[in-house]
C-alpha cells in the first residue's frame, strides 16, 4: 500500500505491506512498530474518508496491490520537527549540523509557566493542523459532510495570489494553476506537466492545460526529457516493424509459392502438413498440401483451375495463380497443361479454324472479312469458305469437283445414303456448328463434335452451352434450369 505521510514540516511516501482485514487501530500499531510514530498521532486518511479505528482496511476501499492511503501526523507532546526526516530514513535533509536542538533543562519552579506556554503553543499547532485537514473537505466514516473551508478572498479585478508560489490567480478558481493539478483519487498535489497521478497513476483530468508561463524544474525537465526519448523510441521501434513487414511482403511477392507459415491439416488427403512444406493459395489463403495441388493441375480439364476448398456452406471461387501453377509442375508438365488450355481455347472458340493439313497442331481466329489462311506450322493455304486445302483451285472448281466424285464413286454414295437414315430415325444427327454428321453409340446426352469439337445435347440436337462457353445456358441446353429438365427423355445426366 503506497502511503504519502505528511506533518507540519515535511513529507515523504513509503510502502506498506498489509492485509486487507486487518482494522485501523491494528494498522496504526504496525506503523509505530516500522516507523516509530505514535497511534495517538496517527491520521489516516483513505480515499476521502477520515478512518476511524474500529473499521477494517477493506472497508475503505484498500483491496488491491497499489491502492493508496495518506497519513497525516500530529505533533506529539514532546514534538521532534525532523523526526518525520529520520524516522524514513532520510537524515541527508537535515541542516548540516545534523543535530537537533534540544530543549533546556526547566529545574527552577519559576520555569513553570514557560512550560504552560510550550504546551499551549502546541495545542494551538494541532488547531492549526485540525483546520488543515478540515481544509481538505474529508468526509468521516458516518458520511457527515466537514464544514465548508472559507472562500478565498477574491478580486474582480487581479484575482488572487497563491501563498506557496506567488502565482496571481483567476478569481473563479479553486486552486493555483502554477502549483499543479489535485489527484481526482488520491487528492496528491502533481506537477503541471505530469500526465498521470505520481502516486496512483490516476490520468489527469481533461479540462487542465498546463500554463502557459510555467517553468519546470530540473526534475521536471528530466522527466519530460525521458518522455520525449521514449516516445522517440516507440516511434523508431513502429517504424522498424513496418520496414520489416515490407520486407517480409516484397519476399513474398518475388516468391513463385508463399509457403504456410503453420502447420495445418490439408483439405484434399487430411494428412499433416508441417509449417513451410504446404502452399498458401495467394488469392483466397487457402493452404494445401504441394503434392495434392500438383495432381488437381495435372488432372485439369480448364485452364483456369480453382481453389479446391469446399465444406458444406462454401467454395472457394478463387483460382491458382499462373506462376502458382508453373511452380508446382516440372517443366514438361507444365508444358502439357499449356498445350491442353491451348486446344480447349481452340475447341470453344466460335471463329476458329483448324489447319486441315495431316496431323498440324497449327490454327488460328478468323474474321468475316479473311477467306484464306496460311498456315504458319506446315505452310498449307487453307480456304475458309470451304473448309480445306484446295490450292490450284477456286472454290467453285473444288465443290464441283466433290459432287463428280461422289457420284462415280458407289461407296461414297452408300455412306451418304446410310447417314441420311441414321439421321432421320435419331440414331445421328447433324453437328450444330460444322453439320457433320454425328453419332451416340452408349452413355451420357452430352456429346462432342469429333471435327470442331462443339459440345452438343443428344436429347435437344442443340449446343450444350451458349456463345460464353461452359455455364452459359442463355444459348444453349438449359438442362436443370429452375430444376426443370431439358427434354422428356433427358436422362438427366449433364
Amino acid at each position: 500500500m503506497p502511503v504519502v505521510v505528511e506533518d507540519a514540516t515535511s513529507s515523504a511516501s513509503v510502502t506498506l505491506r498489509v492485509q486487507p482485514h486487518i482494522t485501523i487501530g491494528t494498522l496504526k500499531e504496525q506503523v509505530y512498530l516500522e516507523l516509530g510514530f505514535p497511534p495517538q498521532s496517527q491520521r489516516w486518511i483513505i480515499g476521502q474518508s477520515l478512518c476511524r479505528d474500529g473499521r477494517s482496511l477493506s472497508s475503505y476501499g484498500i483491496r488491491h496491490h497499489g491502492d493508496p492511503a495518506f497519513l497525516f501526523l500530529l505533533p506529539a507532546p514532546t514534538p521532534d520537527p525532523r523526526g518525520l526526516l529520520r524516522a524514513l530514513g532520510l537524515e541527508h535533509e537535515l541542516p548540516a549540523t545534523g543535530r537537533v536542538p534540544e530543549l533546556p533543562e526547566r529545574t527552577d519552579p519559576g520555569d513553570i509557566g514557560d512550560i504552560t506556554g510550550d504546551i499551549g503553543d502546541i495545542i494551538g499547532d494541532i488547531g492549526d493542523i485540525q483546520a488543515h485537514l478540515d481544509s481538505l473537505q474529508l468526509r468521516d466514516s458516518a458520511g457527515a459532510p466537514p464544514t465548508a473551508p472559507e472562500p478565498r478572498p477574491a478580486s474582480p479585478e487581479q484575482g488572487w495570489p497563491c501563498p506557496r508560489c506567488t502565482f496571481r490567480n483567476k478569481p473563479t478558481r479553486p486552486g493555483c494553476e502554477m502549483c499543479g493539478w489535485p489527484c481526482p483519487r488520491c487528492t496528491f498535489r502533481n506537477k503541471p506537466t505530469r500526465p498521470g497521478c505520481e502516486m496512483c497513476s490516476c490520468p489527469r483530468p481533461d479540462g487542465y492545460r498546463v500554463p502557459g508561463g510555467h517553468r519546470p524544474d530540473p526534475a521536471e525537465q528530466r522527466r519530460l526529457q525521458r518522455e520525449r526519448d521514449g516516445a522517440r523510441q516507440c516511434q523508431q521501434a513502429l517504424e522498424a516493424e513496418r520496414q520489416r513487414n515490407f520486407q517480409q511482403l516484397l519476399r513474398a511477392e518475388e516468391s513463385e509459392l508463399v509457403p504456410n507459415p503453420e502447420p495445418l491439416e490439408c483439405g484434399i488427403c487430411l494428412q499433416e502438413v508441417p509449417a513451410g512444406q504446404g502452399v498458401l493459395l495467394r488469392d483466397c489463403l487457402h493452404s494445401f498440401c504441394r503434392e495434392c495441388l500438383a495432381q488437381l493441375i495435372r488432372f485439369s480439364e480448364e485452364p483456369l483451375v480453382a481453389c479446391p476448398y469446399r465444406d458444406v456452406t462454401y467454395a472457394c471461387g478463387s483460382h491458382l495463380q499462373e506462376r502458382e501453377i508453373r511452380a508446382l509442375l516440372s517443366p514438361e508438365e507444365h508444358a502439357q497443361f499449356l498445350a491442353r488450355g491451348l486446344a480447349l481455347a481452340e475447341r470453344r472458340s466460335r471463329n476458329s479454324f483448324h489447319c486441315r493439313g495431316r496431323d498440324c497442331p497449327g490454327w488460328c481466329f478468323y474474321e468475316d472479312a479473311v477467306n484464306e489462311f496460311p498456315c504458319p506450322v506446315c505452310g498449307a493455304l487453307n480456304c475458309l469458305l470451304c473448309k480445306a486445302i484446295h490450292e490450284g483451285q477456286n472454290c467453285r472448281q473444288y465443290q464441283d469437283e466433290l459432287q463428280l466424285r461422289a457420284l462415280d464413286d458407289a461407296a461414297a454414295r452408300q455412306t451418304r445414303d446410310m447417314l441420311q437414315t441414321l439421321v432421320q430415325r435419331g440414331e445421328a444427327m447433324h453437328c450444330p456448328s460444322c453439320r457433320i454428321v454425328v453419332q451416340k453409340k452408349d452413355g451420357c446426352d452430352w456429346i462432342r463434335c469429333t471435327v470442331c469439337h462443339t459440345e452438343i445435347c443428344w436429347v435437344t440436337k442443340g449446343p450444350r452451352w451458349g456463345p460464353a462457353g461452359p455455364g452459359d445456358t442463355s444459348g444453349g441446353c438449359r438442362c436443370n434450369v429452375n430444376g426443370q429438365r431439358c427434354h422428356p427423355q433427358c436422362q438427366n445426366c449433364h
